[in-house]
């Protein structure tokens, strides 16, 4: 069972109950899920380079959204990023949209999710220049997530911080004294403001204004671990194959890994309704889900290479494009691409 067949199979109930309400980008989405590696996109032609037999490929589809594309542009993300890693403690914070703020959201993806993400990266950047004895810039390096392992919406901004800074008047840099970044509430109550103002001046006006606001703190080791965390929820949608258990041919079931209680849960839903708590999680064309901030910025590279001058970081070797490999069915040798054929040619 996959997800591909699930979206085919519900097409029809799904379009009758909640076609109204879809957006041309989790319409995008539905089509290229369902066409991936079926011919829609074209196919690759192939030739073995020891028994020479020829073999062919269906295109992928590229699409974020899709739970079978990109697994290689994840695994880029999370090399460049191991590339900026310093030895030094790390912290992740996350900042949570409040459920007053969601339906604004779900009409407004773009500049709000913009906004989420703009504000909690100045948040926390103005907390380190005005942090007594570190009073440095801070680098960040942010990912937007839209879903809780239930897979409701519940928009959110992770953000992996490095225990140090750079005071940029006097370069030099400087670390984080204790093992403690910043107050959770008090990062909230700044945040509340921040991105409260940035509202009202892109002109979006909220229901209420929210009372609950939510910004946690905590130790992230040397910040490994916290980036491949991120890194699977960059690319590749929100459910993986091996996480559907279960389609009756009315309702589905899927699992999901509860981290308050460390075990498996399942949820069931009817199929039409399980496609669009998928494609809820579709975002805008052309958003970056994942920014880097402050020394951790591309612009910033010179500098984070005297960070880890000074830090005697070891050299990160430069990153080289893994291509894909091709196995041939017959004799298991390495097959080389020859041609591609796309979806309008003839033959």
């Amino acid at each position: 069972m996959d997800l591909a067949t699930i979206f085919e199979r519900y097409r029809e109930r799904f379009l009758a109950s909640h076609g109204r309400t879809l957006t041309p980008d989790q319409w995008s989405a539905y089509q290229a899920i369902t066409g991936c590696r079926t011919g829609q996109y074209g196919e690759l032609a192939l030739a073995c380079q020891d028994c020479h037999r020829p073999g062919t490929r269906f295109c992928s589809c590229g699409h974020r959204a899709c739970n079978q594309c990109q697994q290689e542009a994840a695994q880029q993300w999370l090399a460049r990023q191991q590339q900026k890693l310093l030895p030094v403690p790390y912290y992740l914070v996350t900042f949570t949209l409040p459920l007053e703020l969601r339906e604004l959201a779900r009409r407004h993806p773009r500049m709000v999710y913009t906004l989420l993400m703009r504000c909690a990266a100045e948040t926390l950047r103005r907390f380190g220049r005005n942090k007594r004895d570190f009073a440095a810039e801070l680098g960040l390096c942010a990912v937007l997530h839209t879903h809780t392992r239930r897979l409701d919406y519940h928009p959110h901004v992770h953000i992996v911080v490095p225990g140090c800074g750079v005071h940029r008047a006097r370069r030099e840099w400087r670390g984080l004294k204790g093992g403690y970044l910043f107050n959770g509430r008090a990062l909230a109550a700044a945040f509340r403001g921040a991105f409260l103002h940035a509202l009202a001046a892109s002109g979006l006006t909220p229901p209420s204004t929210p009372r609950r606001w939510v910004a946690h703190c905590k130790q992230a080791g040397r910040g490994l671990q916290a980036l491949q965390y991120l890194s699977r929820y960059l690319y590749r949608g929100v459910i993986s194959d091996r996480n559907l258990l279960a389609d009756d041919g009315e309702r589905i079931t899927f699992r999901y890994k509860d981290s308050r209680r460390d075990r498996w849960q399942t949820r069931t839903l009817t199929g039409e309704d399980f496609v669009a708590l998928v494609l809820q999680h579709v975002l805008p064309k052309g958003f970056r889900r994942a920014r880097d901030y402050g020394f951790l910025h591309g612009n910033a590279r010179d500098l984070l290479r005297i960070v880890q001058w000074v830090l005697r970081t070891p050299v990160p070797e430069p990153l080289r494009k893994v291509l894909a490999m091709f196995t041939c069915p017959h004799c298991h040798g390495r097959m080389q691409v020859c041609g591609v054929r796309r979806r309008w040619e003839p033959g």
